[in-house]
């Protein structure tokens, strides 16, 4: 009788030991997402803080100037290219994207009659919820209406706290490098000083071949959907072009509102609008990243994929935008800490000439 009371209470207390190690492990799981969330941010102030560095350094080289007015020139000159731009070019892009939107709902429901016309078709309909159900009941939408609130609350926030963050940074990035050294011994600092130095090199160059192959992607994309007869090339191009920040799925993304305008019109449009596409990202993959890679840097895209995946699916929209350059920053940080200096392997380093 007591030895059937032991083995009771002991399975009781591996039952309430294993119970608190999963919720243990759970509440792990919900900080650590919480504080990465957090870094996201950070990194993206970081990423700023790295391209405003850069135009700095570019009118230091040009000029007499130290530093601090170097950036504040860059600023004034960036944000004064953005105005024309956006002088220049705003209006009708801006007047397309409202068209575009008013376009949308419509061009859903075509796509909605030609799946209704197939068998497969049907089955995808069937899946998703009837009007009156879920996202579309009354407190559904209210509750959608304050998760929209809050989720577009979140992200002014974010990009305020971005912005604060680039801004110092870039104003004298060097102390905020002392700071980090003065975490490793004396003897290591110096390789600290340079690991850092390299990861910056490479985001720079990162963000150059990005930032080119956006305004490459967009202005083909536009050109070609214009040629094709698609409407609202500016628009869609600009969509495109801004999308293709997020390598292999910007892409695709950017094509989709593009094929279901040209659904819209008529289906032979939506064959000119992949061609488009396919043209654009040929010449995307085999002339312009070439040359922009003589010194920009390149992932393998299995990796660059898997990166992209798994931050997207633990961190949502932020994560696809900055896994590229997390992973750049952590295969820099690989290759010199663990291959070079652990394993003693002399390899190039990601960005380096």
């Amino acid at each position: 009788m007591c030895s059937t009371s032991r083995a009771e209470t002991d399975f009781l207390k591996r039952i309430i030991v294993g119970t608190l190690i999963v919720v243990g492990a759970l509440v792990l799981l919900y900080v650590l997402r919480q504080v990465f969330g957090v870094f996201l941010t950070v990194f993206a102030g970081i990423l700023l803080a790295v391209f405003l560095d850069s135009i700095a350094k570019g009118i230091e080289k040009r000029t007499r100037l130290r530093h601090g007015p170097a950036l504040a020139v860059g600023i004034v000159l960036f944000i004064g290219f953005m105005v024309l731009v956006v002088w220049a070019a705003g209006a009708p892009v801006g007047a397309q994207i409202g068209s575009l939107i008013e376009r949308v709902p419509g061009a859903l429901e075509t796509l909605q009659e030609k799946l209704s016309t197939t068998e497969w078709g049907q089955r995808v309909l069937g899946a998703l919820p009837e009007p009156g159900e879920g996202a579309f009941m009354t407190a559904g939408t209210l509750k959608g209406v304050g998760a929209a609130f809050s989720a577009t609350t979140s992200v002014v926030v974010d990009f305020f706290i971005i912005l604060i963050v680039g801004f110092y940074l870039a104003a004298d990035p060097g102390l905020y490098v002392r700071g980090i050294v003065r975490f490793f011994p004396k003897d290591r600092r110096r390789r600290a000083r340079e690991v850092s130095s390299a990861i910056a090199r490479a985001l720079r160059w990162w963000l150059v071949g990005r930032i080119s192959s956006m305004v490459v992607v967009g202005g083909l994309t536009a050109l070609g959907l214009w040629i094709a007869g698609v409407p609202l090339p500016l628009a869609l191009g600009f969509i495109a072009g801004l999308l293709s920040f997020i390598p292999l799925l910007g892409p695709i993304f950017g094509a989709v509102p593009a094929i279901l305008v040209a659904l819209a019109e008529s289906p032979s449009l939506v064959l000119y609008t992949v061609i488009v596409f396919a043209v654009v990202q040929i010449l995307e993959s085999y002339l312009v990243t070439p040359l922009i890679q003589q010194r920009a840097v390149s992932i393998p895209p299995a990796l660059l994929l898997t990166a992209q995946i798994v931050l997207s699916v633990l961190f949502g929209a932020m994560g696809m935008l900055l896994a590229t350059p997390i992973a750049v920053a952590l295969i820099v940080l690989v290759q010199m800490v663990y291959i070079q200096d652990i394993l003693g392997d002399r390899i190039k380093v990601l960005g380096e000439k």
